[in-house]
């Protein structure tokens, strides 16, 4: 029986292409040389290592930004004194690769048709390579979230609670696809889901490892609710629905996203499995969840990381999806890291309220931070990230990155 003719629910034959761990090294392998090329276009950097650097040189917690995540700040800290931002760019690298196994785990234990070209969706959208292979909490928090649903899908409970604690302190924002995992797990087929005491001692222990690590920014704030304040006002319906859509269509690349509606029935196929499969219902969540976070903050545009791994889990759990359609898809998420379309023109750079239409060729996603990257690191090293200068240098990289998707 080949892997094209497996039936969801079945045990599979590998194909010559169902090789997960060589597509991690050969990911690997095509990652690492963007780990060299210093910290990365994220605006968050000068804070992050300011946060990391105020722990290691003075013992001291500083948040980076509300409301904390001191997990990844810390082991900044460490990464950043042992070995730069070489090893800063390994630990996000890991972390991806950590992300791109998972993502193959959940499938094949859901017997699900593609679990490793679901992976290679993941492991070929631009915005992934860049949080691979940059510093950011991104792999970090999604890595946390899906190691936590493969081990208490193997049913490790507290295992489980203690990953998804650790993913609440690399981003808060991380409970909400801890929620989609619970609520996947506790609806559908009632002989799947776990004991209901499983189910608490998951949450019991991801609430005392998450509550102990907002422990810190609490503190930092004067024992005060202050540090839950992220300073992201709304600015009306309109204007975050045209950032929420701008920002979404940057994501997937306006060619993988003609593939993606083109494929629209097929993915809708899986919603078949609903009932019986622990995975699709967690995609779903996680994506519907994801959106309508990012609708009320459409900020960054790799907030939208989780919504890439639902939609690479739902491609994976499709069984009316071909091979070829597929291959099409990540095709076209290549193109995309090379070529890329500009899509709006902000009337406000990063204040945006209302904006026109702009479509026209660019450099690609991946192609413009690797330029972004070689002109920042001719500027030198960070040293003192809590300057002005550095704060300017930061929205500087991070306007460039933007060039791959916004018009002028």
């Amino acid at each position: 029986m080949t892997a094209a003719s497996t039936a969801p629910g079945q045990p599979r034959t590998p194909g010559r292409i169902d090789r997960p761990g060589i597509w991690l090294a050969i990911g690997g392998a095509v990652y690492l040389p963007f780990v060299l090329l210093g910290f990365g276009t994220d605006i968050d950097v000068p804070n992050v290592l300011r946060s990391g650097r105020a722990f290691v040189d003075d013992g001291r917690y500083e948040m980076s930004r509300g409301p904390g995540t001191v997990v990844h700040e810390v082991a900044t800290g460490v990464l950043d004194r042992l070995g730069g931002s070489v090893l800063v760019n390994l630990s996000s690298l890991g972390f991806a690769l950590v992300c791109l196994w998972c993502i193959h785990a959940l499938l094949q234990t859901d017997g699900a048709r593609w679990p490793t070209l679901a992976m290679l969706v993941l492991a070929t959208n631009p915005w992934f390579w860049i949080a691979a292979t940059s510093l950011g909490d991104f792999t970090w928090a999604l890595g946390f979230v899906l190691a936590g649903a493969v081990v208490s899908q193997r049913g490790h409970a507290v295992a489980a609670g203690v990953l998804f604690g650790l993913a609440l302190g690399c981003r808060a924002s991380s409970v909400l696809l801890v929620l989609a995992w619970l609520v996947a797990q506790r609806t559908g087929d009632a002989t799947d889901r776990p004991r209901l005491a499983e189910t608490v001692r998951t949450m019991v222990v991801m609430g005392v490892v998450g509550l102990l690590c907002f422990v810190p920014p609490w503190l930092a704030a004067d024992r005060t609710a202050q540090f839950l304040d992220n300073e992201l006002d709304l600015a009306g319906f309109g204007a975050h629905l045209g950032r929420w859509a701008t920002k979404n269509v940057a994501v997937s690349g306006v060619l993988a996203g003609v593939v993606l509606l083109s494929g629209w029935r097929g993915l809708a196929g899986g919603l078949r499995r609903w009932s019986s499969s622990v995975v699709v219902r967690f995609a779903v969540v996680m994506l519907v969840l994801t959106e309508l976070l990012f609708l009320r903050f459409p900020f960054k545009p790799l907030h939208l990381l989780p919504a890439v791994a639902a939609v690479a889990l739902l491609v994976g759990a499709s069984p009316a999806l071909t091979r070829r359609w597929i291959a099409l898809l990540l095709v076209a998420q290549l193109v995309a890291g090379v070529v890329g379309t500009t899509i709006a023109s902000p009337d406000v750079v990063d204040g945006a309220s209302t904006g026109r239409l702009q479509l026209g060729l660019t450099a690609g996603v991946v192609l413009t931070d690797v330029r972004c990257r070689l002109d920042d690191r001719e500027r030198g090293p960070w040293d003192d990230p809590g300057s002005e200068a550095a704060t300017i240098r930061a929205a500087e990289n991070a306007a460039c990155q933007s060039q791959s998707w916004r018009a002028p």
